[in-house]
């Protein structure tokens, strides 16, 4: 079977892939294949970030090298857009483009009628232009992200979930929501690279990487922004030390901020390093005692699915969350997560992993918990939906 993506920058896939990715590569490791066209729009550039001058320098780059092959089974394009996406012409003229780029590649790879799988809610009308089977998967509210236009976002992901043949949710938040505009709604969820993540639930084999401070840990990696709750963070790292026990029990933080973290970062007791490659990651996560998930409560991470849950748990790590929903679901069949309602019950859950150190085979009796919980199961669900 042949897709077609329209998603998030590609390059990515290296070193931190999203569930999108991981779709992907499952798919063309299956044998199936895929064109990614790489999306942008979702608000407009500020001509004085130099963040935003470097990604559209980036951008139009990577758009003069065509469709080209980016790993086997999937070709990659990034076609020029206009990142305005307040103008409803200059909307339907990117959504234009993307198909056309869909239909050239078609013709260029040979495909034979492509589903599209739309992750960017700013085209619906691709979605309407897409002569084959269309799904829009909805992955977040994006209607509560602090950098998008808010009323924007709600009509135009109602467009996506309308002109959907299906449509797929990381989250049962999001499945509710969506099915208010579709009818075919289904909750996927996210998987686990169970295989590369299993590694860390045997420490042994495990070398410790060299940038990790010496001692017990608390650990967490991913994205450091605006959902992670930094005021959270700091009272568990006082509580953890407040018996000033030597050597001293270390958050780490591995990851890109792109928030101020530097009340984080004058803290004595929180280590943050930058982001890791994906192939890393089991590393440091076998050295982990515990890994948390200190996401503020928002209407924003009520819909959210953290793909690092499962990464966490294949590691063979217990697991502290806040009460995220989709988190709880887990905990309520998984004796290895515990979730917090307030700061005091998720630093005495902390606390409580802490005091009972974890001999490998229970890390192992852990990460068995995800075996099942692959991308490959994951994308069966997807596929046979779509057949």
């Amino acid at each position: 079977m042949d897709f077609v993506f329209i998603a998030n920058a590609w390059s990515a896939a290296a070193k931190n892939p999203t569930g999108k990715h991981q779709i992907a590569l499952t798919l063309a490791a299956m044998g199936h294949r895929v064109l990614w066209i790489e999306g942008a729009g979702m608000r407009r550039p500020r001509a004085s970030n130099t963040h935003d001058r470097s990604r559209i320098r980036t951008k139009l780059m990577t758009a003069m090298r065509g469709i080209r092959r980016v790993h086997p089974g999937i070709w990659h394009a990034a076609p020029v857009i206009i990142p305005i996406p307040g103008n409803a012409f200059i909307r339907a003229l990117n959504a234009l483009i993307y198909t056309i780029t869909g239909w050239l590649g078609k013709r260029i790879l040979g495909f034979h009628s492509p589903v599209l799988i739309n992750f960017l809610p700013v085209v619906p009308l691709a979605e309407r232009l897409w002569p084959w089977k269309r799904i829009y998967f909805c992955v977040d509210r994006w209607d509560q992200f602090d950098l998008y236009d808010s009323n924007l976002m709600c009509r135009v992901d109602a467009d996506c979930c309308r002109m959907a043949d299906l449509v797929f949710t990381t989250s049962q938040d999001l499945q509710h929501r969506c099915s208010a505009n579709a009818n075919a709604v289904h909750y996927i969820g996210h998987g686990v690279d169970w295989l590369h993540f299993s590694r860390a639930s045997h420490p042994s084999q495990c070398p410790r990487p060299a940038d990790l401070p010496a001692g017990r840990m608390v650990g967490f990696f991913g994205l450091l922004s605006e959902w992670i709750d930094q005021d959270l963070i700091l009272q568990l790292a006082d509580a953890l030390n407040a018996s000033h026990a030597s050597p001293p029990i270390k958050i780490v933080l591995i990851g890109h901020a792109d928030v101020d973290i530097t009340k984080l970062k004058q803290s004595p007791h929180i280590e943050h390093l930058p982001s890791k490659p994906f192939a890393d990651l089991p590393s440091y996560a076998a050295s982990f005692d515990v890994a948390i998930i200190p996401f503020c409560i928002t209407p924003l991470t009520l819909a959210v699915n953290p793909i690092k849950l499962r990464e966490m748990l294949a590691a063979g790590c217990p697991v502290v969350s806040t009460a995220l929903p989709e988190v709880e679901a887990v905990a309520q069949t998984n004796r290895f997560v515990k979730t917090a309602q307030n700061p005091a019950e998720f630093i005495a859950a902390v606390q409580s992993w802490l005091a009972m150190p974890l001999p490998e085979i229970e890390r192992k009796k852990i990460s068995d918990t995800m075996q099942d919980e692959t991308w490959d199961a994951k994308v069966n669900a997807m596929l046979n939906l779509i057949e």
